[in-house]
Formats: structure tokens, sequence, C-alpha cells
């Protein structure tokens, strides 16, 4: 604290022993704020290096997200879809609206692979709004006979979030539901199985 000596001779004498020494202490605390380090926590939160509970998500799988479903045979209009409704189950994730002409080509062939693995593979399409309506994607589902899980991404966060900028666009998740395969552009029936059967447990 050299410093302190080379102030002014009369310098005590107007702010006083008292403020000298409420100054050197707010020296000390502000020292020691900034040479303190944060806790280190692990992914859930927890202190004590312990690792997450088992059914916390992996650092790689894809954020959770909702949607409301179409109705269909298998789900209620207005039902709520997400990642979670699917635990421990790989996902094909099917971007698509339904004015684009290959979304509606490949779309058949969704249907027919959801019929063949339904028991072991999931299914989520979700609609860019836009161009389209809520209500034409119903309407599309109707037409085709759709019974796996569709529904809109309503306040285009899902697609803008996971970088989607092709349409059709399809995501191929592993049962921790990290992404496997992306594939931009229409399937047909026979590369639609070949992924499937590489995120498929029975594989």
């Amino acid at each position: 604290m050299d410093f302190l000596y080379r102030l002014p001779t009369n310098f005590t004498s107007r702010v006083g022993a008292t403020r000298l020494v409420m100054a050197a202490a707010g020296l000390i605390i502000v020292a020691a704020a900034c040479g303190s380090t944060a806790t280190d926590t692990s992914d859930d939160g927890s202190t004590d290096g312990t690792s997450p509970p088992a059914a916390a998500r992996s650092e790689d799988a894809l954020p959770n997200f909702e949607i409301e479903a179409f109705g269909n045979e298998n789900f209620a209009e207005g039902q709520a879809i997400s990642l979670d409704t699917f635990p421990d189950q790989p996902v094909v994730l099917n971007f698509w609206y339904p004015s684009c002409g290959p979304c509606r080509l490949e779309m058949p062939h969704f249907e027919a692979a959801f019929q063949s693995h339904q028991d072991e593979v999931a299914f989520i399409a979700i609609q860019q709004l836009g161009l389209d309506t809520a209500e034409d994607g119903q309407e599309f589902v109707n037409e085709l006979g759709l019974s796996y899980a569709v529904g809109a991404d309503r306040s285009g966060t899902i697609i803008r979030e996971l970088n989607v900028i092709s349409f059709p666009t399809t995501l191929f998740l592993n049962k921790d539901h990290e992404i496997v395969r992306k594939w931009a552009g229409a399937l047909n029936e026979e590369k639609l199985n070949e992924l499937i059967e590489e995120i498929s447990p029975a594989s």
C-alpha cells in the first residue's frame, strides 16, 4: 500500500482516518471477489461430482419440443406430441408442407414404413407453416390417410433451431434422440427403409 505515503500531507486531515480504513477494506473485498472461482457443477446442476440421473437427456440429444397433433386414427386432434412422448425409442423426424411436391411423393412411403416399423420406431412429421396453413395440413393428413404423429410448427422455432432449410428434410434419431443421419430431399421406399434399419433396435 505504498501509494498511501505519497498522498499530500493534508489529505488525512480532510478525509479522516476512518475513511482511509474503509477504503482499504473495500479494496481488499474487491480483490477477494476477483480472485474467486465459480462452483464447478455437473450437467444436472449437482455440485458433488455425481453423474446425472439415468433419465437425463444425452448431451447430444436434440432439444425436446412439442407440437399439437393433427387428428388421425392414432392421435387425437390437439394432442401434445414431443420427443419425450417416445422415450428410449428411435425416431424418424420428417419436415414437410402440403404444397411441397416432393413431400407429397414421399409421404405414402412414410405411412407404409410406419405400418411396418411402428412397434420399434416412432414417426413424427412436422409441417412448416407459411405457404400452407395448419388447416391445409389436416386436410393433407386426411387425404393421404396418414396415421403417425403429424402436426405443425406453429411458432417456427423447431424448424429454425434445427436449421432445416429445405423440404422435405428427414432426421433419423437413435433411441437417445441423437441424430444418426440427416437426409435432405425426397426419399423413396427402398432408401427410407434402409435408413430406418440403421436406427432400428432390431438391426
